[in-house]
C-alpha cells in the first residue's frame, strides 16, 4: 500500500513540475506575498494544444483559500515564525503539545482543549487521532492560475515528510484541487517505525448566476506504527546515566518488538446550496461616495473632450483625441473601483436551501504476535483486535440574511453511526455485544449579526428523537477594530456521550473487554480573549466538566465522581528593537478540582530570539536565524497505552522541569522557505531525563531540514 501511495505522490511531483518548467513567464514575488503575476495578455502556451488566456493581470488577492463555513484567506508565501513553529508533520503549531522521540508517533498533551466538541461522541483512540483531518480542515480554493505546493521534511533515521498538494481551476467557475501526504520515518529507538499516509482531494462550484453553489471532498488516511511499549527498567538507567555504550539508540532494549497499530478510513462530504433570492443592498454613505466619484468623472470627461476639440492642443498628424482620452479611461477604471467603498456598509438579503451529507467509516486494529504479560492475561496466543466504525451525517438546512437581523441558519438532520466487532463475547459471566448503535434527529440553528464593530455569533442544537442525547449551546460577542484590535467574550455549554471506545470495547487481552453504560458529560466553558497588533494576544478559559470520563491506571475507563475545574491562560507577544525579535508564549494552568485524575504542567513557555533581515543587493534572500527555548514544570504525564492507542492516568512517574533549545535557520528565496533546525541542542548538558511519556525519552540532539515551495503558473 505505501509503494502504491509513494507511486501516485511521485506522479503529483512530476506533474507540478511538469506545468511549472513549461509556463512561458514565470510569476515574481515581492515582499508582502505575490506581486501582480505580470502574465501578458496574450495566451500562455504550454504546448501546442494547450493555451490559457488572461483577460488581465492576476494579483495575489485572486488566490482563495476557502473554508468549510466559507470563510477565506489568500495563499500567503512568506516567511514567519508563525510558519516556522508549523514546519511539522501536522503542518500545525505543537506548543500545547510534546511529540515523542520519533515523527509520526503520538504526542502527550501538555494541554487541553474542550473548545467546540461535537455533539455526538467519537470512535476514540485519541492518541491516533493528531494527523487525522475532519470535514472541517478540508479547504477548498479559487485560483486564476494553477497553483501547487511541496513540502519536504527531513526524518528520524532513514525517513521523511514529503506533501504535494495541486489545485487549479478548470473554469472561471470550477476548481479542483488534489493533495497527498506522505510519512515514513524509522526512529531511532527499536521498532519504532511510523508509516502515514493522507489523501484529500476537493472541488468548489459555482454557477454562472451564482445561485447554485457546491463543494465537496474526498479523503482517505492510513496510520501505520510499530509499538514497543518503551524502554524496561534496565534501559532506563543506560538512557538517564548516559552510558556512552548506548548512545546508538538502538542498543536499548524494549519492552517488546512485535506489535502495530494502524488508524484508517474513508469520507466523502458533499455541500450544495442553492439561492432562492438574493439582493444586494448599499448603505447612504456607500450611495454618496458613488455619487461623488461618478459627478468627478463627468467633470473630468467634460474637461478632456473641451481639450481635445481645442485646435490649439493638436498638431495636424495627432488625431481628434489625444493621450488625455487614456487619463480618462483610467480614471473612469478608477471610479468603478471608487464605488465600492465603504465596502463592510455593503448589506445583502439572500434566502438560501441547503444540504449536507457525510458519509465515513474508520478502523482501528492492534496487532501482536506473541501476547505480553504486561497487559495481563489473553485468550490466544496472538493478538488480533479490531474495531470498525461508520457513520452517516444528513442534513437540509435554510439560511437568511437581512440588514438588521444579520444571518440565521437553521439545520434538520439525521445522525446514524455504527461501531462494532466481529463477535459478540462471553466471557466471567458477562455478556459483551459486539456493537453500538446511535440513531438521533437533531435540530440545530446558527445565528450570526453585526452593528458596525460589534459582532454576536450564536449556535444551538439538540436531539429530537433517537437513543443519541445531547445538547449544546454556545454564544460569542466580540468586538473588532480593524486589523488594531479584537476582543472577544465567549461561553459554551455541551451535553455529550463519551467516546464509544469508553463504552465498549474488545480484545483478545482479558482484561481489555468492557461494556459501560456512562452517563452524558457535561462541559462547560466560558473565556475571554485579546488579540492586538500592538499589544500581542491573550486567551483565558475557564472548563467546569462533570462526569468527566477517563482511563485509570488499570487502563479501564471510569466516570469521575467530582467535577473538574480547569483553568488555562495563554499570552503571546512578540517584541522587535531594530532587526532582533523575542517573540514569546506563555500558558498557565490551574486544576482547581479533579487533580486526582486531570493532570497538566502548571507553566508551559516558549521564547524565540532570533535576527531576521535581507541579504544581498537586491534582497534576493530573507533569512531569520536565532534560538527556541521551550519549558514545562514537572507534572504526572499520561502513560501511552498502545493496546488503546489512549493516555492512561499513572501515578509514579513525573516528567518535566527540563529545557528544549533549538538552533535554527529559516531563509526565503522567492516562493520558497527552507528550514534548517538543531533541536535539543541542550541534551548533553542537562542530564539525561527527558520524556515525552513514562519510558518513552524525548529526542536526543537532532538535525532537521525542512522546505515549502509554492508554484505559481
Amino acid at each position: 500500500m505505501y509503494c502504491m501511495k509513494n507511486r501516485l505522490l511521485l506522479v503529483l511531483l512530476i506533474l507540478s513540475s511538469a506545468m511549472y518548467g513549461q509556463i512561458k513567464k514565470p510569476a515574481l514575488l515581492d515582499d508582502g506575498g505575490m506581486r501582480n503575476l505580470g502574465f501578458d495578455r496574450d495566451s500562455a502556451r504550454f504546448n501546442k494544444e494547450v493555451r490559457i488566456k488572461l483577460s488581465g493581470e492576476t494579483h495575489y488577492t485572486d488566490y482563495k483559500i476557502i473554508r468549510i463555513d466559507s470563510d477565506s484567506s489568500l495563499v500567503d508565501t512568506t516567511l514567519s515564525m508563525k510558519k516556522a513553529f508549523k514546519i511539522n508533520h501536522l503542518r500545525t503549531d505543537d506548543f500545547e503539545r510534546l511529540p515523542f522521540h520519533n515523527q509520526g508517533q503520538t504526542y502527550n498533551k501538555l494541554a487541553y482543549d474542550f473548545e467546540g466538541v461535537s455533539l455526538f461522541p467519537g470512535i476514540g483512540f485519541s492518541a491516533k487521532q493528531y494527523p487525522y483531518k475532519a470535514a472541517e480542515d478540508i479547504y477548498y480554493y479559487h485560483v486564476p492560475t494553477p497553483t501547487s505546493e511541496l513540502m519536504y521534511q527531513s526524518g528520524m533515521e532513514q525517513g521523511q515528510v514529503l506533501e504535494s498538494f495541486l489545485t487549479m481551476n478548470l473554469s472561471k467557475n470550477l476548481n479542483i484541487s488534489i493533495g497527498y501526504k506522505g510519512l515514513r520515518s524509522l526512529g531511532k529507538y527499536r521498532h519504532a517505525l511510523a508509516s502515514h499516509g493522507n489523501f484529500s482531494s476537493s472541488v468548489n462550484y459555482l454557477s454562472d448566476n451564482k445561485k447554485y453553489a457546491v463543494r465537496t471532498h474526498f479523503a482517505s488516511f492510513d496510520f501505520f506504527n510499530q509499538e514497543n511499549g518503551g524502554l524496561t527498567d534496565l534501559s532506563i538507567n543506560y538512557f538517564e546515566s548516559g552510558d556512552p555504550n548506548y548512545i546508538e539508540r538502538a542498543r536499548l532494549d524494549v519492552q517488546y518488538t512485535n506489535a502495530e497499530t494502524m488508524f484508517k478510513g474513508k469520507r466523502f462530504f458533499l455541500d450544495h446550496v442553492y439561492t432562492l433570492y438574493s439582493k444586494k443592498l448599499r448603505s447612504e454613505a456607500h450611495n454618496q461616495a458613488a455619487a461623488t466619484a461618478r459627478q468627478k468623472l463627468t467633470q473630468l470627461k467634460r474637461s478632456i473632450k473641451r481639450l481635445s476639440n481645442d485646435s490649439l492642443q493638436r498638431t495636424e498628424n495627432q488625431p481628434r483625441i489625444d493621450s488625455l482620452t487614456a487619463v480618462a479611461t483610467f480614471i473612469e477604471a478608477d471610479s468603478a473601483r471608487l464605488t465600492t467603498i465603504n465596502f463592510r456598509d455593503r448589506k445583502e438579503r439572500f434566502l438560501k436551501i441547503g444540504h449536507r451529507f457525510t458519509y465515513e467509516k474508520k478502523q482501528y486494529s492492534f496487532d501482536q504476535q506473541t501476547a505480553n504479560s504486561l497487559y495481563g492475561d489473553a485468550f490466544t496466543n496472538s493478538i488480533d483486535d479490531l474495531t470498525k466504525y461508520r457513520k452517516f451525517d444528513n442534513r437540509l438546512y435554510t439560511e437568511f440574511r437581512a440588514p438588521l437581523l444579520g444571518k440565521l441558519r437553521a439545520s434538520l438532520g439525521h445522525y446514524s453511526q455504527q461501531y462494532h466487532y466481529n463477535s459478540i463475547l462471553f466471557y466471567d459471566s458477562h455478556t459483551i455485544s459486539n456493537k453500538l448503535t446511535g440513531q438521533a434527529l437533531s435540530l440545530e440553528a446558527d445565528w450570526k449579526t453585526q452593528y458596525k464593530h460589534f459582532h454576536i455569533n450564536a449556535q444551538a442544537a439538540t436531539v429530537l428523537v433517537g437513543n443519541l442525547r445531547g445538547n449544546s449551546l454556545k454564544a460569542a460577542a466580540f468586538i473588532k477594530k480593524d486589523s488594531l484590535y479584537e476582543l472577544r467574550a465567549f461561553a459554551e455549554i455541551t451535553n455529550r456521550s463519551p467516546d464509544l471506545n469508553k463504552q465498549l470495547y474488545q480484545s483478545d487481552y482479558q482484561d481489555y473487554n468492557w461494556q459501560n453504560s456512562f452517563n452524558n458529560e457535561l462541559i462547560s466553558n466560558i473565556g475571554l480573549a485579546w488579540k492586538s497588533e500592538k499589544w500581542g494576544k491573550l486567551k483565558a478559559q475557564y472548563y467546569l466538566i462533570d462526569q468527566y470520563t477517563y482511563f485509570d491506571e488499570n487502563a479501564l475507563p471510569v466516570q469521575a465522581d467530582i467535577p473538574l475545574a480547569y483553568l488555562k491562560i495563554r499570552a503571546h507577544k512578540a517584541i522587535s528593537l531594530g532587526k532582533f525579535t523575542l517573540d514569546n508564549t506563555l500558558m498557565y494552568q490551574q486544576v482547581a478540582k479533579g487533580s486526582s485524575f486531570f493532570r497538566v504542567p502548571r507553566v508551559v513557555t516558549r521564547n524565540s530570539f532570533y535576527f531576521a533581515d535581507h541579504l544581498f543587493k537586491g534582497d534576493p534572500l530573507y533569512i531569520q536565524t536565532g534560538f527556541t527555548f521551550k519549558y514545562f514544570s514537572k507534572f504526572k504525564a499520561g502513560a501511552y497505552n498502545p493496546v488503546l492507542s489512549e493516555f492512561i492516568l499513572q501515578n509514579h512517574t513525573e516528567i518535566g522541569d527540563y529545557p528544549l533549545i533549538d538552533f535554527f535557520v529559516n531563509a526565503q528565496i522567492q516562493r520558497t522557505r527552507l528550514y534548517f533546525k538543531v533541536e535539543n541542542i541542550s541534551a548533553d548538558y542537562t542530564g539525561r531525563n527527558y520524556y515525552a511519556a513514562p519510558r518513552h525519552p524525548y529526542r536526543d540532539l537532532t538535525v532537521r531540514f525542512g522546505l515549502v515551495w509554492n508554484f505559481f503558473i
